[in-house]
């Protein structure tokens, strides 16, 4: 009998219902003077060799030529766009702002499940003049303190060759305990004194996701007498409706095996379908909400032939870990208590020596893999 009984550590998943854009007048169409955005600073100067009509700073319908291409929605005439203006003595930052009210998610947002996607695109397409511009958020609580660290987009200049067309900006991220509203922040800036500032601004986007927590406390299997049991618990199944458990003989490509109403912590399956010529099977849970929304676990694999004794010393370990038992060539992934990678290493040798002296101290997971087996380890990284 082989058998891989594998305790994941807890890992929170997501389902991510998509709302609208929380932005108003997200492409410079609605005026005069951009609604719903307040001009903190923007080029004084009256731009009359330009294509602005009667459209003041920061709006402007350009007319497709080099210095002023179209809107990047329509890209064709009478599509409006974001720009600060002209000016022959300062050269900025000219910024443009609004502040989108989210008090209203307070509460998830202080029990650190409101996430939000910003997006955004800029432009600056004249080679020869060096402006460039830049998209700030800041998350701030109900005192306008900014809280955590913004998204502050790199400077964007087709003259420092970073951009000319249309470039997409997106940030997401959970919103920090006490956020009350989002800034969104609009910048250029120019270092020669030529009176049109060439950067323009479009479709600006922020959308909230309605964060669902589904936490996986434990997923593992098992096979014996030629079928898998798979064994799952859960916490927190908040608007849960079922669970889709899905099968794959790669890793890859999945196939929904069942169908598991919610509305408990413990779950049991059985897999009877097993190929005797396959060595292993890949399982993952589908996790569907009341509303549609779905996320996925982390993919377990169960080996249907012996499993390497694979060995780790020391554990507790401090600098240097030594793991053996490989038969071949195999790969050695460590994990932290996130799930994310933290060292990579692969070996020929039937004994591998790894350095740890840059973990810092906690629990750590092994993955050890030669191709035909996947064996995990616990692992305890002291305090330097």
């Amino acid at each position: 009998m082989a058998k891989i009984l594998l305790s994941l550590f807890t890992i929170i998943h997501f389902n991510l219902l998509q709302a609208q854009n929380l932005v108003v007048n997200p492409g410079a169409e609605s005026l005069p003077k951009g609604i719903g955005w307040t001009i903190i600073s923007a080029g004084a100067s009256t731009c009359s060799a330009i294509p602005t009509d009667t459209y003041l700073n920061w709006t402007m319908v350009p007319n497709g030529t080099a210095n002023y291409p179209f809107d990047h929605t329509t890209g064709a005439s009478g599509g409006t766009i974001f720009y600060s203006g002209c000016s022959t003595a300062f050269q900025g930052p000219f910024e443009l702002q609004q502040d989108v009210d989210v008090s209203a998610d307070a509460t998830i947002i202080d029990l650190g499940n409101a996430q939000y996607i910003f997006s955004g695109y800029l432009q600056t397409p004249v080679s020869i003049q060096t402006d460039q511009g830049r998209f700030i958020i800041d998350y701030l609580d109900a005192a306008n303190v900014i809280l955590g660290a913004s998204y502050t987009s790199a400077w964007q200049s087709y003259f420092f060759g970073s951009g000319s067309g249309w470039v997409f900006y997106s940030d997401t991220r959970l919103a920090p305990v006490g956020t009350r509203k989002i800034r969104i922040r609009l910048q250029s800036q120019m270092f020669f004194n030529v009176p049109a500032i060439n950067v323009y601004f479009d479709d600006i986007s922020l959308i909230k996701l309605s964060v669902v927590p589904v936490k996986i406390i434990s997923f593992t299997g098992t096979y014996t007498a030629n079928k898998i049991n798979l064994q799952w618990t859960t916490t927190n199944e908040l608007n849960l409706s079922s669970y889709e458990v899905e099968r794959s003989s790669n890793g890859i490509q999945f196939t929904k095996i069942a169908v598991v109403p919610g509305g408990k912590t413990a779950y049991s399956i059985s897999d009877e379908n097993i190929n005797s010529g396959v060595d292993r099977y890949f399982y993952r849970l589908k996790m569907i909400n009341t509303n549609g929304g779905f996320s996925l676990s982390t993919v377990i694999p169960v080996n249907i032939r012996a499993q390497q004794a694979l060995q780790l010393s020391p554990n507790p370990a401090k600098n240097f870990i030594t793991i053996s038992g490989f038969k071949k060539e195999g790969t050695i992934t460590i994990f932290n208590a996130n799930g994310a990678s933290v060292l990579s290493n692969s070996t020929r040798l039937q004994t591998t020596r790894i350095n740890i002296s840059s973990l810092p101290g906690g629990i750590y997971f092994i993955r050890c893999s030669d191709g035909d087996t996947i064996s995990f380890k616990k692992l305890v990284v002291e305090n330097k």
